[in-house]
């Protein structure tokens, strides 16, 4: 049972996390946040009734909420080990990894995770393990098996499925079998050596038949991206969330084919955006430092070289027109470590133009609304459940001290303290 608890810090994040409350006081009872107040309003004699911890000279903020992980997969340096992993680890190896990711994440200030794309043999058993307080870990929300077309992205994951009534037949079986959500693969991707990243998957009404699907069962569906057809496709068919976004051309021969006026569609429609420029970033730096082999670039994205600023430029105008952003790294795949969530916030900061209270509020409070858990996580206000990270430092003056958790409370649970993990 989570304890009744007092956190004390030099530093607390207002409930819109666009300021710090300076010397406050997070009061926590049966998991959730009661009160914040000044230190100096605590009742006498509440070390009587609550644990009091005395956090010091830090941060204490919302816990971060990644919004694109795939718990069981290898997330090494080398590409290839990853992919190689994906496709020839046993179950049992699968299970066992996600197990340590999951405790990685949470004890670097993770305390929501949203997977989008295991077998469903191996990503739900070790979410009722989490919930069921087996093993430690964030709370999640699972996709499952991602539905794709035969031989389509990440088939290996899953869910193939080529007409509609299949991608229908296929969400429903999902949602049978527990999903919290829906992925769908609108265009290849660069993990699948057989998919082609710059050409749709699946015809905009398929994609709006399974919008309609997934809305019918009250849960969302978000797509993976990366070609502007399957950009276009999703935007028209309404899908919630654009994974990546990315706007390559058709044609080998040419690069980005962005439309602005799409992008004003899915700002006028409400549509999110996770544009994984945090694990581009990691990847680049330690490429850079020499610390990891170079990219081999996909056979479908070779031909013709597409910089990293040309796609931030685009992002950067899908902001300014009105897309929101999600933080989510793409855990899992290679340079996307478990302990990197930190890194959206920083290239958000770094490549997007965010201000660094705009990156801290994208990472919790804003992707909490995306993931429709904001009235249940996501900020430091009274009703909600206790997930909480402070940081030593500031990051409000330098983003990169969100990679410097000293404790994590999730749940009311505390799991990590002054540095030293509890799990």
């Amino acid at each position: 049972m989570p304890e009744n608890a007092v956190y004390k810090a030099d530093r607390v994040a207002n409930r819109g996390v666009t300021a710090w409350l300076p010397d406050h006081a997070v009061i926590v009872e049966g998991g959730r946040i009661s009160d914040v107040i000044p230190q100096g309003e605590l009742t006498a004699g509440i070390s009587d009734t609550h644990a009091v911890h005395e956090l010091g000279d830090v941060s204490l903020l919302p816990g971060l909420i990644e919004a694109h992980a795939h718990m069981h997969t290898a997330a090494g340096p080398d590409p290839l080990y990853t992919q190689h992993s994906a496709f020839n680890d046993s179950k049992e190896l699968f299970i066992m990894r996600a197990v340590d990711h999951l405790r990685t994440a949470l004890l670097s200030g993770v305390t929501t995770m949203r997977d989008l794309g295991g077998p469903t043999d191996v990503v739900f058993p070790v979410r009722d393990a989490v919930r069921a307080g087996v093993i430690p870990g964030p709370r999640l929300q699972l996709a499952g098996a991602p539905i794709t077309t035969t031989s389509g992205h990440c088939w290996f994951f899953g869910s193939e499925a080529d007409t509609a009534e299949e991608v229908v037949r296929a969400i429903r079986a999902q949602v049978k079998m527990g999903a919290d959500l829906i992925k769908i693969m609108s265009t290849g991707g660069m993990f699948t050596p057989q998919a082609n990243p710059r050409s749709a998957q699946y015809p905009v009404e398929t994609l709006r038949a399974a919008v309609i699907e997934a809305e019918r069962l009250n849960v969302q569906i978000v797509s993976h991206c990366l070609a502007a057809v399957g950009v276009r496709n999703c935007i028209e068919a309404g899908i919630h969330c654009l994974i990546h976004a990315r706007w390559f051309d058709s044609d080998f021969s040419k690069g980005l084919a962005y439309d602005p006026d799409m992008a004003q569609m899915a700002a006028d429609k409400g549509i999110w955006a996770d544009p994984t420029t945090g694990h581009i970033m990691v990847g680049d730096v330690r490429i850079a430092a020499g610390d990891v082999p170079a990219r081999v670039p996909h056979w479908a994205v070779s031909a013709t070289t597409v910089s990293e600023e040309e796609h931030d430029v685009v992002l950067r105008d899908m902001r300014e027109r009105g897309v929101r952003f999600v933080t989510g790294l793409d855990m899992g795949m290679a340079h996307g470590e478990f302990d990197k969530s930190a890194a959206n916030a920083w290239s958000f900061v770094e490549l997007l133009g965010f201000t660094n209270w705009e990156a801290m509020a994208a990472s919790t409070v804003d992707t909490a609304e995306s993931l429709r858990l904001g009235t249940e996580t996501g900020a430091i206000r009274p009703g909600l459940s206790a997930d909480l990270m402070a940081v030593s430092g500031d990051p409000a003056n330098d983003i990169q001290d969100l990679f410097n958790p000293t404790d994590v409370v999730v749940e009311g649970r505390l799991v990590k303290r002054d540095g030293r993990a509890l799990v």
